[in-house]
């Protein structure tokens, strides 16, 4: 299966699919009404003249300079249509489409069986992808079972969902739904698909200002009023109009033809990435099946529907009559290609899930033995003893191979996040899905273990923080004091959802209250950088702070000192010995191959958390090669001694999360060699 970098890669390649596509058809319309255009305004001028026909023009009775006036008019109006829509979803983000579809956003801390069950899934999801926690948004009064993932990045992406599939699909069937949109979120269609978005808006602009056109025309053409000449020249208006209509919605139809060739290949590559990550054919086969026995179907009825036709899990829209307009493969095959037995044996009756339905089906699926720990509203804990603190792996393995296990989305990690939740104490697991429990808990992560430290702490607490997050801190702390390391950085990304919903000043008032907390002791451990770096990456995009431009770096000999500042203060972490951090260097500087030959083990003073972080800004701005050789080389050199410890997991995160590269929270394969 495709790694994160190869899918990046796809991603990337398809964009420029679409944008050679799209431009042509851009041009050609662009060809068409300048040359249409043209001709019209010269026979209006020639006819005044009692010249010739336009049909008689020769070449040399051309005027280039006016056909490139009338290009340019046309080109700007459909850029001006692109740029205004990518604008205004930039602006919103993934919320906005979902608002625009009817959603309403399911808040962390609701208790309703099907809210909580896909809001648990789709954390579960999130930790074991290295995800940002998407917000989850229901259309309420959509009955057919379908979802979406939109957004321009994972910092603003949400995960849409209609009632149908939370009311008709159990939790396997659901977590395939959800396994395949992450797909989306994980591998670059996001952005792929606001894009189609954009250019089709702007392709539409020229109909619809053609259909204006012709309809002005049309209502002022009154010959009692006008003159013979005026209207002579409403005619030419009324005709321009109309190739201007017939251009942009031909325009039109050529992009959706684009538009649904691109979308159904990239659904059957998600319905693969869905299976790779749950393991479980028979759940997104059995929701696809169910699409198929619904009477409703995967339709959805909102007004908008068709302008994010090609987001949808399943076809959002009426059969077409001609399958080249559809945006998703037929249902039979995508059901074939999960389960090669189907015959098209659809269920004749699909009934609704309530909570007594899916205790049961899991009852039964474990055999009788009980309920399993994961189900949707459990409120038992996992012994955190079964979270593991180590991974063992054998050292001689390529890191290709490491990379493949440890950072694509299984199973595996599937059940870990499960386990990690359900391991921590129900009062944390609550707190941390609504705003002030959320804000209370992670700043009782950056509660210094000193005594002086954290009475400075508590001093910067009374003073700058919210009198009823404060309250829930002294609350909380007992549980706080008590988590495992390995739960922090988990535990930062379980919040992201409430912390959204914070206002603009909540936000800008918790962002002052961290830095007082963390400056109390004059210095920054690895932790609180770790945890400053993924919150505020996060949420400053959410709060709609811009980011910085970056210029694409392609050679690896700019980045050498930056590389090296990185491997070094790796190689150096929970390592005593010199020798050994340098050595444990030396091996992940044969990930670079020929190139090795620019990465130094750097003295300690160039290798300060200040060096680090101003090396993982410059690193962001790396071509994809480099970003995975730079991975690759850090997991080779955290494997070294053959074991990894919570900070080394911790640091990875961050800087996977630099190279906007998603990765879990920590490197755990409980009781597993990679092989």
């Amino acid at each position: 299966m495709r790694d994160f970098f190869e899918r990046q890669r796809l991603a990337q390649r398809k964009t420029w699919q679409l944008m050679v596509y799209f431009l042509l058809a851009v041009g050609l319309i662009v060809a068409m009404v300048t040359i249409v255009c043209y001709v019209l305004l010269s026979f209006s001028i020639q006819r005044l003249n009692s010249a010739a026909t336009p049909f008689n023009l020769t070449p040399s009775q051309w005027d280039p300079l006016v056909m490139a006036q009338i290009a340019g008019v046309v080109s700007l109006l459909i850029l001006s249509g692109t740029v205004y829509k990518y604008l205004r979803l930039q602006s919103g983000g993934g919320s906005m489409i979902a608002e625009m579809l009817g959603g309403r956003i399911i808040y962390p801390a609701s208790n309703e069986f099907h809210e909580r069950r896909i809001l648990n899934i789709v954390e579960e999801m999130a930790l074991a992808s290295g995800v940002t926690v998407p917000s989850v948004y229901v259309m309420e009064r959509e009955h057919g079972i379908n979802a979406f993932a939109a957004g321009f990045s994972q910092e603003d992406a949400v995960l849409g969902v209609t009632r149908g599939a939370l009311k008709y699909l159990t939790r396997e069937e659901l977590q395939g739904v959800v396994a395949h949109e992450f797909s989306h979120i994980l591998y670059g269609d996001m952005l792929i698909n606001v894009r189609l978005q954009g250019i089709l808006h702007g392709i539409l602009v020229l109909g619809l200002l053609g259909e204006f056109m012709l309809k002005s025309s049309l209502f002022y053409d009154d010959s009692s009023i006008r003159s013979k000449a005026s209207h002579s020249g409403g005619v030419y208006f009324a005709v321009i109009g109309l190739i201007m209509l017939c251009c942009g919605y031909t325009g039109v139809f050529v992009a959706k033809l684009i538009k649904s060739a691109l979308s159904r290949q990239r659904e059957f590559l998600a319905d693969a990435s869905a299976v790779q990550f749950t393991r479980n054919p028979s759940g997104l086969a059995g929701a696809l099946k169910k699409i198929g026995g619904l009477q409703e179907g995967s339709l959805i009825r909102n007004p908008h529907a068709s302008e994010i036709s090609h987001m949808y899990f399943g076809n959002g829209l009426s059969k077409s009559w001609l399958s080249a307009f559809s945006t998703h493969p037929p249902l039979l095959e995508r059901i074939r290609r999960l389960d090669p037995e189907f015959r098209g044996n659809f269920p004749q009756e699909v009934k609704y899930i309530d909570a007594t339905e899916e205790e049961a089906m899991m009852y039964a699926s474990a055999g009788g033995r009980g309920a399993p720990a994961h189900k949707g509203v459990s409120s038992s804990e996992a012994d955190a003893a079964t979270i593991n603190r180590h991974i063992f792996i054998d050292s001689m393995v390529g890191s290709q191979d490491m990379r493949e296990v440890l950072l694509s989305p299984s199973a595996e990690h599937m059940r870990m996040a499960r386990e990690l939740i359900e391991s921590l104490p129900g009062s944390i697991r609550r707190g941390v899905r609504n705003g002030f429990g959320s804000r209370a808990i992670i700043y009782g992560l950056l509660l210094d273990d000193k005594a002086t430290v954290r009475q400075k702490q508590f001093v910067a607490l009374e003073q700058h923080a919210d009198p009823k997050v404060y309250a829930e801190l002294q609350r909380l702390l007992a549980k706080i004091d008590g988590l495992l390391p390995e739960h922090r950085l988990p535990l930062v990304d379980l919040s992201m959802p409430a912390l959204k919903n914070l206002s603009k000043n909540q936000y800008a008032s918790f962002r002052k209250v961290i830095k007082h907390l963390m400056d109390a002791d004059q210095k920054i451990d690895l932790f609180e950088y770790s945890l400053q770096h993924v919150l505020i990456k996060h949420l400053d995009a959410h709060f709609g702070k811009p980011r910085e431009n970056i210029v694409p770096i392609t050679s690896l000999s700019r980045l050498r000192d930056d590389i090296s500042c990185v491997l070094s203060l790796l190689a150096r972490l929970d390592r005593t010995d010199e020798e050994t951090a340098r050595k444990s260097l030396m091996r992940a500087a044969r990930v670079f191959e020929k190139e090795m030959k620019y990465i130094s083990f750097l003295p300690t003073k160039f290798c300060s958390l200040k060096y680090f972080d101003a090396s993982l800004r410059k690193l962001e701005s790396a071509g994809m090669d480099i970003k995975r050789k730079v991975l690759d080389a850090c997991l080779e050199c955290i494997v070294y001694d053959d074991q990894v410890t919570v900070r080394e997991a911790e640091i990875f995160r961050v800087i996977a999360d630099a190279l906007n590269c998603p990765a879990p929270p920590w490197l755990t394969l409980r009781d597993q060699k990679i092989q």
